[in-house]
């Protein structure tokens, strides 16, 4: 059973490009953003995007079966729970060699992790400093 479900609402997608953190590498794109679910559903979603400018529908087929087995072989590993990702085919994800694809994108997945908690514990230490503002604010007399 894999540690993820599937993405395909059109609103979903236009979620993660709008508001999500975005890793490039040269056979793939990851985009990832918080789910909006509830805490309980713990699994992370992902979606496949391919373009027109890939070329016709079985090359952009093809693409699709490779970002759903690579993603099968490591997005359980490295996805964090409770997030939505996107993973975007370039123009040479078809002809791309598989191992090639599956490095990009668990470097991805793991630059993605790095870029979500360094801005986790920067808005950690933002709201620990706003506390202790307010505790030492200086009441002002009427």
């Amino acid at each position: 059973m894999p540690g993820y479900t599937v993405l395909k609402k059109r609103g979903d997608f236009v979620r993660l490009t709008r508001c999500g953190d975005t890793v490039s590498t040269k056979t793939l794109v990851v985009q990832a953003i918080r789910s909006n679910l509830p805490k309980r559903s713990r699994k992370a979603r992902v979606g496949y995007t391919t373009t027109k400018k890939i070329g016709k529908a079985h090359i952009r087929n093809r693409c699709r079966r490779r970002l759903r087995a690579a993603a099968a072989l490591w997005f359980r590993k490295y996805s964090m729970p409770n997030f939505d990702y996107a993973i975007i085919a370039r123009y040479n994800t078809a002809e791309a060699d598989f191992e090639e694809l599956c490095k990009d994108l668990v470097y991805a997945l793991k630059k993605i992790r790095r870029k979500i908690r360094l801005e986790d514990k920067i808005r950690f230490e933002e709201r620990k400093h706003e506390k202790e503002n307010a505790e030492n604010a200086v009441p002002v007399p009427d």
